[in-house]
Parts: C-alpha cells; sequence; structure tokens
C-alpha cells in the first residue's frame, strides 16, 4: 500500500495493524511513525510499534538488526553508514534498521534522509527500517522520503499517532463505551482474553483517561487480581479506596444534591490528597480535572438515561443506550438516581460545572477545592427538595 493510499482508522487499530506486520517481519521497507498533522501525538503506540519490531528482530536468527537512538548527540553515524551500504556478516545478508527518536538525527544531519531513502530503494539494503520521527521539526526529511519512495509501490509508509478520543461520538452521547478510548482498552482487553461488561469500559475511561498507557495499566492490575470477568461495579469496588473512588463518590454526592456529604469529602481531600490506585499522588490541579471529568460523565449518562425514559423506552434498554449495565449494582444505582435526579438538578449540575472549570482554568483560580466546593453548593437540596 502506497503512503498516498491509505484507510482512515483509529489509533488502536493501526498500531495493532503494524504490530501485526512487524511479528511476522513483514513491514515496508522504510516505515516513518511521524507526528500528526493535527491533534496532540500520543508516542505510546509508536513505542509498541517499535519494542514488536525490536523484539521481532531479535528473535530472527537470520537478521542482522541495528538498533540506535537518534536522540542524543553521540550517533555513531559511521556505523549507520556501513551498515546501510553493505551487507552484513551475518545470517546471509539479511538486515533490519531501528532508529527510534531519528528527528534530531536527520535534522543535523541533512544526508542521511538521502541515505535512508537509497537504502530503501536498494535491492540488497536492509530488509526493513523504522523511523521513530516526533514533533512538527520532521516534515523536510518526510518531504524526502515521499520525493524519493512515493512512486515506488509498497516501498514507503507513513503513519502517526494521535491521542485517543475520551469523548462518546455525537451520534451515541450518553453512551460512555462508545468513546474511541473505550473501544481501544475493550480490544485490548478481548486480546488478553479478559472480558469487560457494558459499562465497563466506559467507566475505566472516565477513571483514567484516555491515555492508552494508562488504560493498559489498568487492565494489568485486574489481571494482577487474577480477574477474567469486569463490570462496571468491578471498577468501582478496585478504585473505591483511590482517587478515583473518591472521584465516583464525589460525583454521585453532588448530582442526588447531597452537599454535606460532597462537602465531607473534599475535607478529606484537604487534609491527605488523592491517590490514584496504582499509588501515584494526585496534584490539586490534576485531582480537581478527574473530580471535575467524573462528574461531567456520570451526568451525561445521567441525563442519558433520564431522556429516554421521558420518551418511554423501558429502562434496561434506556440504560443500554447510556452504556451502563441494564442490571446488577449499577443498574440500581441508577434507577435510584434518575428518580430524583430531574432535569433541573442536571441542569444546575451542568452550570456548576461549568463555573467551576472557568474559574479554575480560564480565571485562574488557585484553590481548585474551593471551586468544587461551590460547586457542591450550587448543586445542594434541602431533604424537601430530593
Amino acid at each position: 500500500m502506497s503512503a498516498a493510499h491509505k484507510p482512515r482508522t483509529d489509533p488502536g487499530s493501526l498500531c495493532r495493524e503494524l504490530c501485526r506486520l512487524a511479528a511476522k517481519g513483514q513491514l515496508p521497507r522504510l516505515l516513518i511513525l511521524a507526528a500528526p498533522a493535527k491533534g496532540e501525538e500520543e508516542p505510546w503506540f509508536a513505542e509498541q510499534v517499535l519494542q514488536t519490531a525490536r523484539e521481532a528482530g531479535r528473535k530472527d536468527a537470520g537478521l542482522d538488526l541495528l538498533d540506535l537512538d537518534g536522540g542524543g548527540e553521540a550517533l555513531p553515524v559511521d556505523t549507520l553508514d556501513g551498515f546501510l551500504q553493505a551487507a552484513s556478516l551475518f545470517g546471509g545478508g539479511a538486515r533490519a534498521l531501528l532508529l527510534a527518536r531519528a528527528g534530531g538525527a536527520l535534522n543535523r544531519l541533512p544526508r542521511l534522509a538521502q541515505s535512508l531513502a537509497q537504502a530503501a530503494l536498494d535491492p540488497g539494503g536492509p530488509s526493513w527500517i523504522v523511523l521513530q520521527l516526533s514533533g512538527k521539526a520532521a516534515a523536510p526529511a518526510i518531504k524526502t522520503f515521499k520525493a524519493r519512495l512515493g512512486k515506488t509501490d509498497g516501498a514507503l509508509r507513513v503513519e502517526s499517532f494521535r491521542r485517543l478520543y475520551g469523548d462518546p461520538p455525537p451520534w451515541r452521547p450518553h453512551d460512555l463505551d462508545a468513546s474511541e478510548a473505550a473501544q481501544f482498552v475493550l480490544q485490548e482487553a478481548r486480546e488478553r482474553g479478559l472480558s469487560l461488561r457494558p459499562g465497563a469500559a466506559g467507566s475505566l475511561v472516565g477513571i483514567a483517561g484516555a491515555r492508552p498507557s494508562d488504560l493498559v495499566q489498568a487492565l494489568d492490575h485486574f489481571e494482577l487480581l487474577g480477574l477474567t470477568a469486569v463490570d462496571e461495579e468491578t471498577v468501582r469496588e478496585t478504585v473505591a479506596h483511590s482517587a478515583e473512588g473518591s472521584a465516583f463518590e464525589f460525583a454521585g454526592s453532588v448530582l442526588d444534591g447531597d452537599g454535606a456529604a460532597a462537602l465531607r469529602l473534599l475535607e478529606k481531600i484537604r487534609a491527605r490528597g488523592l491517590h490514584t490506585w496504582s499509588g501515584k499522588r494526585l496534584g490539586p490541579q490534576d485531582a480537581f480535572s478527574m473530580l471535575l471529568a467524573v462528574l461531567a460523565g456520570e451526568r451525561r449518562r445521567t441525563e442519558g438515561v433520564r431522556l429516554a425514559l421521558d420518551r418511554g423506552v423501558p429502562l434496561p434498554e434506556a440504560l443500554k443506550q447510556a452504556g451502563v449495565a441494564s442490571a446488577g449494582p449499577a443498574a440500581k444505582r441508577m434507577e435510584r438516581r434518575v428518580r430524583d435526579c430531574d432535569e433541573a438538578q442536571l441542569g444546575r449540575v451542568l452550570r456548576g460545572l461549568r463555573l467551576a472549570e472557568r474559574r479554575v482554568k480560564v480565571e485562574g483560580q488557585r484553590d481548585a477545592v474551593h471551586a468544587l466546593e461551590e460547586l457542591a453548593f450550587s448543586a445542594h437540596r434541602s431533604r424537601s427538595r430530593r
């Protein structure tokens, strides 16, 4: 497949495809892992491709693999030149090159791009070359590669990896399991033989974020616990005594209009801080972002169930549409919530979310916990109103 004609796909699927090719030794003559033209780069995916190619190359006794890091100043240029130009002394001449963080080396050594392109065109050159080019400065080198190799079918492939989208798509706004990040973690879980029940993947993204490294770490955590199936309640139970659990507890209190419970939790956060389930201590800004993100997600799902019920959709189907398990503790909790959390309460919570975010992220309010306390006050309802 030429660099100019490739299907658009999500970063997770693209990463798995390239890893499969790397494991089989079927990479193109020159594979460039570059920064995306738009959006924030996610280096984790490129690192997985590099690592898979590295492991496959080391296992192949008939392959002479040169594995270099171009990020430092001491790139062995003479060694690299000799490797590109001469047949290997080992294994019948089969060679391959990995050059991580190659952007700096290509900028310092203008002739290097030409040498790499020539090696990829040479029938006696390396079987495959993988270059990792982070940042926007690699554009001139990529232009050189495309000019030399772009018309040679199968010789060049340029791919980039952006961040995963953590929010659901517009056509399924209340189904957290439908987000790109949730779909990524579902597929990763399947490949491990781990079953994620409805609602679990969306909840995991809600508490761990959309970074693939954090999501994979969470799956590692479940495997260490010996779990083979994980539902939304299991996610909650696993993180119950961590920052993530505190975020769900805070969200539930705010949506229920129980300002007193929300304030008690915030007092604990002031006194002790927050620690994630991996043991990392969150700073005030990260803790604020986590609490707000989980509350926004829970509010969105609650609204989704509420709107479906108002249209006459039966509760099990309404829960399914919103990405909530249709039975079990999570379903019962949501059923209790929507019974009391009406449109007016959802509106109060949304206004409080927007105000807190503006005060901290736009106006620069330093006391993020105080902004959350104000949110809890704004959403509080007296017992007579609950």
